[in-house]
């Protein structure tokens, strides 16, 4: 696998179009450009390059060229992403515990700085008339994706820059996969949907339709499986919002086809997805890290509670 030295990662970031630079240099202070300047330091500690662990990793799967901001940025006037929209809205499919909606917006909030997260009321399973079978591996109910992906699109409150759906059961793309943690749907203007399951990344047995509800509302979920559920939805949300997978240094938005992979992925985007990022949305790096760090440590609760 080809790795990138200084020069690749640095021209990535900040690009070589004269007017891409001039945007780099008004959009951040000099604090945070020497903050972001880390990914194309040799002697770097805050950002880690990324590493094969077996022949079968997404790396190696999907050898594609790498999305600079460059390509980013072009590819975003042609989406003529629509910014009016501020609305990040979290659809739980089936019950899902209110702890752990309460801790993926507080979560979404403080990664997507400045954009509002509304969770909608829990559907039935039921009523979006999807799809399903029985996991090859196990007896697990899997659903296909492509049917719920059409219900939230069908479905999508007019002000969303995007939804997206979240279930405790396995989902499936086609009859040729096994699983699959999550698909989207580009949509007109720059919005999306998206769905994803959290149930590889809790481990939680499985229910029936009838026993379900009740059970899951006292099913406590550990600490690592909250910070794995965060990291399948805001990976997620930076599709939706643009953002292709990154093969630059280790990154949120890294690919995955193992569970192991997923486990293994940051919480947090690499210098290059963080720019980005921050261009869609438009926070302050300090800022969001503030916010970031009193959330993830515990002390910060959503600027807006469901409703």
């Amino acid at each position: 696998m080809k790795t990138f030295g200084p020069r690749a990662l640095k021209d990535a970031l900040i690009s070589t179009n004269p007017a891409l630079q001039e945007l780099y240099a008004k959009a951040f202070s000099r604090a945070e450009k020497l903050f972001l300047s880390e990914a194309y330091n040799p002697q770097r500690t805050l950002f880690c390059t990324l590493l094969i662990r077996t022949a079968f990793d997404w790396l190696l799967s999907h050898p594609d060229a790498p999305e600079d901001f460059e390509t980013f940025y072009h590819a975003m006037l042609r989406r003529k992403q629509s910014y009016c929209r501020k609305h990040i809205y979290l659809q739980p499919i089936g019950p899902a515990g209110p702890s752990l909606l309460d801790s993926l917006q507080s979560c979404v909030e403080s990664f997507f700085l400045g954009l509002r997260v509304k969770c909608l009321p829990s559907i039935p399973i039921s009523s979006i008339h999807c799809c399903y079978r029985h996991s090859q591996d196990s007896d697990r109910v899997q659903l296909h994706a492509d049917g719920i992906l059409n219900f939230l699109k069908n479905n999508k409150p007019m002000d969303a820059l995007c939804v997206l759906g979240l279930t405790l059961l396995d989902l499936y793309p086609c009859e040729t996969w096994s699983f699959t943690f999550s698909k989207f749907l580009p949509g007109q203007g720059g919005t999306g949907a998206s769905c994803s399951s959290l149930n590889p990344l809790t481990k939680k047995e499985q229910l029936s339709d009838v026993s379900r509800e009740s059970r899951e509302r006292t099913l406590p979920f550990s600490a690592q499986e909250m910070v794995q559920c965060c990291k399948v939805t805001c990976h997620e949300i930076c599709h939706l919002m643009g953002l292709g997978t990154c093969r630059w240094l280790q990154c949120i938005m890294q690919g995955a086809l193992s569970l192991d992979e997923a486990l293994l992925r940051p919480l947090e985007p690499c210098p290059i997805c963080l720019r980005k990022l921050q261009h869609v949305v438009g926070f302050k790096l300090v800022e969001r890290y503030r916010v970031r760090d009193r959330t993830t440590t515990g002390r910060a609760q959503p600027a807006h509670r469901r409703g």
